[in-house]
């Protein structure tokens, strides 16, 4: 069993990467990241955020 001090440190990590494509969203895909996949990297992202969060 994972305890609450894990789950919350994964949170945070998970938010520091969705932070960073956000706000670098138009510079990677100028430098040639293709949108589909940095969109579905943000999406699940954000789903394992929620997920996670509910566990807390």
């Amino acid at each position: 069993m994972i305890d609450d001090n894990e789950l919350k440190a994964r949170v945070n990590e998970l938010m520091k990467n969705l932070n960073y494509y956000l706000r670098n969203y138009n510079r990677l895909i100028a430098i040639g990241f293709r949108k589909s996949v940095l969109d579905r990297e943000i999406q699940m992202l954000e789903t394992e955020i929620k997920q996670l969060s509910q566990r807390i």
